[in-house]
């Protein structure tokens, strides 16, 4: 199984969307997929794909609960299905309270436990992934955090060991990415864990701006960016659809504009380069003919790592996280 995080801590680099259509990517050749959202914030991830109804309903069970073993049911029953093959574990405003539940936790199960003992407040949301079998459910778990490097998303990188940084090219989006980095290894050498940078990809990318367009090559040459995307109706179309924009190009559109011809071969070759990462490079037919991202005059040639290409020397650790 894959597993990452899609994350920035600056707000506006439109992680949110970049994991909503991974998911559906993924989905797309048959890859069953768990998103999870931990951002207890509107206008989250479940919101986009329209399964945000009880974040507000203080009855609801939520996966805050289930962290510190107090579940009101089971933990299937909290998950709900988006779109086919993307499955989505909704978000609830009680993950903003999410530290003093793990306090509350650690004071109990500490009452037992020798003087020496350390509470695992990392290792809890991989528990509950583990026990509840997430690992042969689902082929990849995407994770979208809050855009706060704070507990919630620390217990995100413990249990992908992966992270996807979208980073919008302008001065702010390219030196966040070090500030992601900094982060995801200060936690890493702290836990004693291997964290992975598993793909950089530009977002609202405006070529017309001579920032934006240095930017984004500093992007691509510094971190082997494969795509980049612009800044495009069909993403805030998909939105107010509560759907992917594949599924919003498949059922809500009756024409793909011209500027919007390539936002799926991009995510496409983004999957592919994902899952190389990962070890597990796909077929060259992964999709039956449909258009790939092969590059274009302002990107240059984009070289897609199938099952017969060699995987580039420096990739990142291949821990798939979750299992």
């Amino acid at each position: 199984m894959q597993a990452y995080t899609v994350y920035n801590q600056s707000g506006g680099q439109g992680k949110t969307t970049v994991a909503r259509d991974l998911a559906a990517a993924h989905a797309e050749i048959g890859q069953r997929v768990l998103l999870i959202d931990m951002d207890a914030q509107n206008g989250s991830l479940s919101n986009y794909l329209g399964v945000d109804d009880n974040k507000r309903n203080p009855e609801a069970d939520d996966l805050t609960f289930h962290l510190v073993e107090q579940g009101q049911g089971e933990f299937s029953d909290l998950i709900r299905t988006a779109e086919p093959n993307v499955d989505v574990l909704p978000s609830h405003k009680r993950l903003n309270r999410v530290d003093e539940f793990l306090d509350s936790h650690e004071n109990y199960i500490g009452q037992t436990k020798p003087d020496d003992w350390e509470y695992p407040r990392y290792e809890r949301l991989l528990s509950v992934l583990r026990d509840n079998d997430v690992p042969n459910e689902y082929d990849v778990v995407i994770i979208d955090p809050n855009a706060k490097a704070d507990t919630v998303y620390y217990m995100a990188l413990y249990a992908t060991r992966n992270v996807v940084i979208p980073a919008v090219p302008t001065r702010s989006g390219y030196e966040s990415i070090d500030g992601v980095a900094d982060s995801a290894q200060g936690f890493a050498e702290n836990q004693d864990i291997n964290i992975g940078r598993t793909a950089v990809i530009p977002t609202m990318v405006d070529t017309r701006k001579g920032d934006h367009k240095d930017y984004a090559q500093k992007l691509r040459d510094e971190y082997d960016a494969p795509v980049y995307f612009k800044s495009l109706s069909a993403f805030e179309s998909a939105e107010e659809q509560y759907v992917s924009v594949f599924r919003l190009f498949s059922e809500h559109r009756s024409r793909i504009r011209k500027s919007e011809q390539n936002i799926l071969p991009k995510y496409r070759t983004l999957v592919a380069t994902i899952c190389a990462t990962f070890g597990n490079p796909l077929a060259e037919d992964a999709w039956d003919g449909e258009e790939i991202f092969t590059g274009d005059d302002f990107w240059g040639d984009v070289e897609i790592p199938f099952a017969d290409a060699d995987v580039a020397d420096d990739a990142v650790d291949q821990t798939v996280g979750v299992n």
